[in-house]
């Protein structure tokens, strides 16, 4: 599955499916109660690695977003407006959408822990070492959430990633 709680209370989950394709057909009707969107991606064990990619991204996405935000906070910016303009520019993505305003307004209720988005980044980056490629973004990623969670904020939503970002904000200070 790679949606979150709202779109498990609408029935709106995307969900990826892998085993037999046989048995994946026999299910499908189940799976479409539960989701909107339904896709078949291989055998056993490929629907871990594809949910572990969307995630890796994901919290890569979050950890920009963060960033992107924590300076222009810094440098004065108004982030409504900055919000607005990534809204419209190549800055634009899913993560701005659901965690911008949060990270604005400090509002981390938990839709995907900070300890979730650690636990994934680090499954994506044993895949990664596993067969031999480097992926430092990846990896620093996974170093901020690692740190959400060594100061206490794992349970908080990953878009708490922002309390490291922000230079007026608590976590920068516990470093």
């Amino acid at each position: 599955m790679a949606s979150s709680i709202p779109q498990a209370r609408d029935g709106t989950l995307y969900l990826m499916c892998a085993g037999r394709k046989q048995a994946y057909d026999r299910a499908k009707p189940v799976l479409e109660a539960l989701g909107n969107s339904i896709r078949y991606v291989g055998d056993a064990g490929r629907a871990g690695q594809v949910k572990a990619l969307v995630n890796m991204v994901m919290n890569m996405n979050t950890a920009a977003l963060a960033e992107g935000l924590g300076l222009a906070d810094a440098l004065g910016l108004d982030l409504t407006m900055v919000q607005e303009v990534f809204f419209q520019t190549g800055a634009n993505s899913r993560v701005l959408q659901t965690d911008g305003a949060d990270m604005q307004h400090r509002e981390h209720s938990c839709f995907f822990s900070a300890a979730h988005a650690a636990k994934d980044s680090g499954i994506a980056c044993r895949m990664a070492c596993e067969i031999g490629l480097d992926l430092p973004l990846a990896k620093v990623t996974l170093g901020q959430f690692e740190k959400l969670v060594r100061i206490g904020l794992g349970e908080s939503d990953k878009s708490a990633v922002s309390e490291l970002t922000f230079k007026s904000r608590r976590a920068v200070e516990l470093d």
